[in-house]
């Protein structure tokens, strides 16, 4: 069985001032990081003022002995001795990456496969699926007549094989830049994004009463 990658997370405070100095020096680490065994990719997000205090790098290996490995190489030394008069490392942790969430939005990064944040696969996966089980149970009892426990049986399986292989893929596509941006979004249009799934929703439940509960 194939390992699991493992993913160094560093979150650390940068003297203001510093900034494009620590840029430069990122710069440093991400061509060290690519002679280094076992790299897979190198993600960093900026400080953002009045939110967000820390910038966080993410490192990620193939597998723990590289990410152990490069935890402690005289390199790494050598590098954050460079950084130490002006930074402070808030948190450092190795986190493994090789489990991925059962519901599959089909996201994947140049490191691999990746899950969107919790509260977006929710209303993502709702959207995708209330008005799938709606359609489907009502197309089912209008078809043919079996018993309600076949029936919920026949809906759920037709609504579940729709959502995961045709209607979760296309919305993650369509809602990619919110589901999985690349840097940090502005507020607005993150509320503002998620307003609009809900408010999707809210007209499901709207033309859903008009029809079948007339």
């Amino acid at each position: 069985m194939t390992e699991a990658g493992v993913a160094f997370v560093t979150t650390r405070w940068v003297e203001p001032g510093r900034e494009d100095d620590y840029k430069a020096w990122t710069v440093e680490i991400e061509d060290a990081l690519r002679q280094t065994p076992g790299f897979v990719a190198f993600e960093q997000l900026p400080a953002i003022e009045g939110e967000q205090d820390f910038w966080t790098q993410i490192v990620r290996f193939d597998n723990r002995q590289a990410s152990v490995a490069w935890e402690q190489s005289p390199k790494l030394a050598e590098l954050l001795k460079e950084i130490s008069s002006y930074t402070m490392d808030s948190e450092v942790a190795s986190v493994r990456t090789g489990k991925r969430d059962w519901l599959n939005f089909g996201l994947s990064t140049k490191a691999g496969p990746v899950a969107p944040a919790k509260w977006k696969q929710l209303i993502t996966g709702i959207l995708a699926l209330y008005p799938t089980v709606i359609i489907a149970h009502e197309l089912l009892n209008r078809l043919i007549a079996v018993p309600f426990a076949l029936s919920t049986l026949l809906t759920n399986a037709i609504a579940m094989s729709l959502v995961m292989l045709v209607w979760l893929p296309q919305l993650s596509r369509l809602l990619r830049g919110w589901l999985l941006p690349t840097k940090p979004l502005p507020r607005s249009i993150t509320i503002g994004v998620a307003a609009a799934i809900l408010a999707a929703i809210g007209v499901c439940l709207l033309i859903f009463l008009a029809l079948f509960d007339s």
